[in-house]
């Protein structure tokens, strides 16, 4: 039986991630997309700290870890947790929006989201894992080795729909 490829596994990812945005529709997946930057910013800012904390070697009121965890998975467990929560429970939205290009919008946020997700979850394993990734997919290759355009596009693309965005409030 064919073992199925990485490039299939990316591919679902993406249509899950498409289908996830439009049960959300574009408010909320635009929320979920600005939950992913701030989860990028908290795992900076505390994945070296909790790495000692799991490791034994820094204490919180004499109270310590040892897990052995490895810093992908740490990191990765304070990236996924951020972004579900904020997504979840943050209240965050946006205007409503009408007209034709919603659905454009819909596909266009949810494949960016999706994209800075996996290039995410690709920059924070280690840099073997990474070349491993990229010689055995091509899929990979296009999120792993364009990571920079996953940070950047969705802003661009943000910042360009506002100008063509109707909103529904009155000015």
């Amino acid at each position: 039986m064919p073992v199925p490829s990485w490039n299939l596994a990316i591919t679902v990812i993406f249509v899950m991630g498409i289908g996830f945005g439009y049960i959300l529709q574009r408010d909320k997946i635009i929320a979920t997309l600005l939950s992913v930057y701030v989860g990028l910013i908290i795992t900076q800012a505390l994945s070296g700290t909790l790495q000692q904390f799991f490791e034994g070697s820094k204490t919180l009121n004499q109270f310590w870890i040892n897990l052995h965890a490895s810093p992908f998975a740490i990191r990765s467990v304070i990236f996924m947790v951020t972004v579900t929560l904020l997504s979840a429970k943050a209240g965050i939205s946006g205007g409503k929006t009408k007209g034709i290009l919603s659905p454009i919008e819909i596909i266009t946020y949810s494949i960016l989201t999706t994209g800075l997700v996996l290039s995410s979850l690709f920059y924070f394993m280690p840099v073997e894992s990474r070349v491993a990734f990229v010689e055995s997919s091509k899929f990979a290759g296009l999120i792993i080795n364009n990571y920079t355009l996953w940070i950047v596009a969705p802003v661009i693309i943000l910042i360009v729909g506002g100008f063509f965005r109707k909103s529904s409030h009155s000015d």
